[in-house]
């Protein structure tokens, strides 16, 4: 875990550049979710919705939607697999994904397919990590899309 200005990073798995999306090898599975930054900037969530388990779905397809305060959008696949769990806590509760990005905040597991040539699509190693994380924050800075104290 780095801490990098007032956020938690977490830099034992693979991010994805495009969807804000961390991924986490847990055996068999991956688990997904929201990375803190893009969370934030995204505001509260108020619903997700997410296919059903057993969907194979392909990089860049849509697992779901979601609303939140600043945001209403398709929630896109930053890898290609199979659903092999969806997060019901959070689709009870979205705001788990906010208050909980790494932990009960998660989004969905799969049984990954073509996951090791996805990889090079993917940010990994701590220090790639925290050098797209400081960028990314002042992308984020620089276009308003941060709450300022």
């Amino acid at each position: 875990m780095e801490k990098i200005k007032d956020y938690q990073v977490q830099t034992d798995r693979y991010y994805d550049p495009e969807s804000g999306f961390w991924i986490k090898e847990e055996g068999d599975v991956i688990r997904i979710g929201y990375n803190p930054l893009v969370q934030e900037g995204t505001g509260a969530f108020v619903s997700l919705m997410m296919e059903p388990e057993g969907t194979l779905l392909n990089r860049g397809d849509a697992f779901g939607s979601v609303e939140a305060e600043k945001h209403v959008g398709q929630l896109k696949m930053p890898v290609s697999g199979e659903i092999a769990a969806v997060n019901k806590r959070v689709l009870e509760n979205p705001r788990l994904a906010n208050l909980d990005p790494y932990g009960d905040g998660w989004l969905i597991a799969l049984h990954p397919t073509g996951f090791e040539d996805e990889k090079k699509n993917l940010i990994h190693g701590r220090d790639s990590i925290v050098d797209w994380f400081e960028a990314e924050l002042k992308k984020y800075q620089d276009k308003g899309w941060l709450a300022e104290p």
